[in-house]
């Protein structure tokens, strides 16, 4: 049996185009993260084209940094990319990692922050009450401190 491949939402987008007869409203796929220029940042607060709807994917950085007018709805997954540091290999990774509780509810908080809004999670009310921590682990527990507790020492 075929394993399917992962579909894009701009692959979906143009599969429902082709299979309706009905009008499809244009979507406009925005992407926000830290490492984006500012100018393409920037247009995730800019006003969409009449009858298009904006959606934007993003990182951790709009869990709390940012305040898009008009995000009626959220998408959680319940996984966050996370940096730790392995000390096997001494050196930090990406790792992804279940959310916590609170970050979860700052994510929910995120939808409709402006006006009326809905999140919708894809994990299960278990999970989040079983398996997620109450709040994530703290950096400082997550990073090798060799370097700073050097730097303390030689000041």
């Amino acid at each position: 049996m075929r394993s399917k491949q992962p579909v894009t939402l701009a692959e979906r987008m143009d599969q429902l185009v082709t299979s309706t007869t009905r009008e499809v409203p244009k979507l406009l796929i925005l992407p926000i993260y830290s490492q984006l220029p500012a100018d393409l940042q920037a247009k995730i607060f800019q006003k969409a084209e009449d009858g298009a709807r904006k959606c934007i994917v993003a990182t951790n950085i709009a869990e709390t940094s940012l305040t898009v007018d008009g995000i009626y709805y959220v998408i959680d997954t319940g996984y966050v990319k996370m940096k730790v540091y392995n000390p096997k290999m001494g050196m930090d990774a990406l790792q992804v990692f279940p959310v916590s509780r609170a970050a979860a509810d700052q994510r929910a908080g995120r939808a409709g922050r402006t006006g009326p809004g809905t999140c919708y999670r894809l994990y299960t009310e278990n999970a989040y009450l079983n398996e997620m921590l109450p709040s994530p682990v703290p950096e400082i527990q997550r990073t090798n401190l060799g370097n700073v507790v050097l730097l303390l020492k030689s000041l």
